[in-house]
């Protein structure tokens, strides 16, 4: 989290969000199925301005420590799970699949491909649009695509 929004200014956040997602050095272990799993929770537009999506975060994060500098770090953590932003679902995402690894992807387990569909709500799933990003990736998403989406 912090390395993300200390790094702002860095080039990769001119990319529409769902570029700047699949970059390691700032979202490490994020591919492409995850990426559209964490936009679609967060209902962010996959081709939003990264910046614009980030700095919005930064903001809300100060005007939340403003608002409450007493709060203590339980209920930090209490309201951070129940309303969780783009980047708590950066960790949020991959650790509930890490979670159901064994009934997920265990080869022996005769129904882990039936499962993980199950857990996917947006990618793959019918009914979701999907566009190339400009590395051939394909993102799956519900509702407009954003202002920085390819012709």
């Amino acid at each position: 989290r912090e390395n993300v929004l200390k790094n702002l200014d860095d080039k990769a956040f001119d990319k529409p969000i769902c570029e700047a997602l699949l970059n390691q050095k700032f979202f490490n272990g994020i591919g492409n199925y995850l990426r559209a799993e964490i936009l679609y929770r967060s209902k962010i537009p996959p081709f939003e301005k990264a910046r614009t999506v980030l700095e919005a975060l930064k903001d809300q994060e100060q005007a939340r420590r403003k608002k409450n500098p007493s709060l203590t770090l339980s209920k930090k953590l209490k309201l951070m799970r129940e309303n969780p932003d783009l980047l708590e679902l950066c960790h949020t995402v991959p650790m509930e699949v890490i979670a159901a690894e064994k009934k997920l992807f265990d080869p022996d387990h005769a129904d882990n491909y039936a499962a993980f569909k199950n857990w996917l709500q947006c990618y793959l799933v019918p009914g979701m649009s999907s566009l190339r990003d400009r590395n051939g990736r394909t993102i799956w998403f519900q509702g407009e695509p954003g202002p920085m989406a390819p012709k």
